[in-house]
């Protein structure tokens, strides 16, 4: 019973965070007030810490990409993003419209047949995936990613490069994911705002899902650091002791929440609905009007081509989700991405200032 209702929640996580949420449209107003006292208190408890993936791991992955038979354009080279938040891909000579920048080939994407075929969890992941049934695709997903990350600091790992250039913590190139908050910023920053209530349900979601994550992959990373040998081969939450499931994995926690952001933020979907993840593609960043448009071949590759002519010098952009879209107004574009399109403002001055983005208001009339 207690794990048929663990994996009713774990349901719920992926039909709340991941797709074909039923959004609800808000109403905006203008508002010029500024509550001090607000925003002295919600300053304090937003530590606006940015730290920018170092750019020779874009040079790693680079390297890895094309070693996994991905093509890259001499053209595609790194430098600080123009719309903030770290680095941005950019062309050194012009790009005709229609011309391929760089392909991805399916082995380079991190899909479930990954997860699945993991010499160490894939039976555990398969099995849980069928106890869960629709949705647990997403928790798998996020279980393999946190677990190869830690693993990538002890051993070589399929994904290593493309891995190390994820925001695995809050600042990590300008990531603000509620995901990352503590829940006293949550608490205080976002109690009156439009995203309080699903930012509270994704949180506790993900922190059940890191539990029952810890008792699948924590064996492995153990086994990984040296802290224990591979004697007893894989168990189940359920079949192991309570002692023994205790306490998570060092780090375990931070990296599950951060494969959901990963997830949440980077995911695309191909013509059969199945979530992956595509390297270099998901570090371009967003805007209302992309310069390059994607699709995907018969044989999984991802094709990355120019949607008009690109000039020397321009950055490479992609569209994550129409800004018009009626079911992602600007603060749930905040919840699900950790950011809000077309707006430089820091984040916590826009709560401090009590945004109409982010609050209800009362309009006079």
């Amino acid at each position: 019973i207690i794990i048929r209702v663990i994996l009713c929640c774990l349901h719920k996580i992926s039909t709340l965070t991941m797709r074909s949420i039923e959004f609800i449209t808000a109403l905006f107003a203008t508002s010029n007030g500024k509550n001090e006292a607000r925003y002295s208190s919600k300053l304090d408890m937003l530590p606006m810490t940015t730290n920018t993936v170092e750019k020779v791991k874009y040079e790693a992955l680079l390297d890895w990409l094309r070693s996994n038979n991905g093509e890259v354009s001499d053209k595609v080279f790194f430098q600080d993003s123009t719309l903030g938040g770290g680095y941005g891909a950019f062309v050194s000579e012009d790009v005709d419209e229609g011309d391929v920048i760089f392909t991805v080939p399916y082995q380079a994407c991190v899909t479930l047949d990954d997860a699945n075929n993991d010499p160490k969890c894939g039976k555990a992941f398969k099995e849980l995936a069928e106890k869960a049934g629709p949705g647990a695709n997403t928790v798998v997903m996020a279980a393999y990613l946190a677990k190869e990350y830690l693993i990538s600091f002890e051993e070589e790992v399929k994904f290593g490069p493309y891995l190390q250039t994820l925001p695995w913590e809050r600042g990590i190139n300008g990531q603000e994911h509620v995901l990352f908050w503590t829940d006293d910023e949550v608490e205080t920053s976002l109690r009156d705002t439009f995203c309080y209530n699903e930012a509270i349900d994704l949180r506790s979601e993900v922190s059940l899902a890191s539990k029952l994550i810890g008792g699948i992959v924590g064996d492995s990373i153990r086994i990984a650091r040296g802290e224990m040998e591979d004697t007893d081969g894989f168990k189940w939450p359920w079949q192991v002791t309570p002692s023994e499931t205790s306490e998570l994995p060092g780090g375990l926690d931070l990296s599950v929440r951060g494969a959901f952001v990963a997830l949440l933020t980077r995911s695309f979907q191909d013509s059969e609905e199945a979530e992956k993840l595509v390297p270099m593609l998901d570090m371009l960043q967003h805007s209302e009007e992309a310069n390059i448009r994607h699709s995907t071949n018969d044989d999984g590759t991802v094709e990355v081509r120019a949607r008009r002519k690109i000039a020397a010098g321009e950055e490479l952009l992609n569209q994550y989700r129409s800004e018009q879209d009626e079911n992602m107004p600007y603060h749930r574009f905040f919840t699900r991405f950790g950011f809000i399109p077309g707006i430089i403002e820091p984040i916590e001055n826009l709560l401090a200032d009590e945004s109409s983005i982010l609050f209800p208001k009362i309009i006079e009339v």
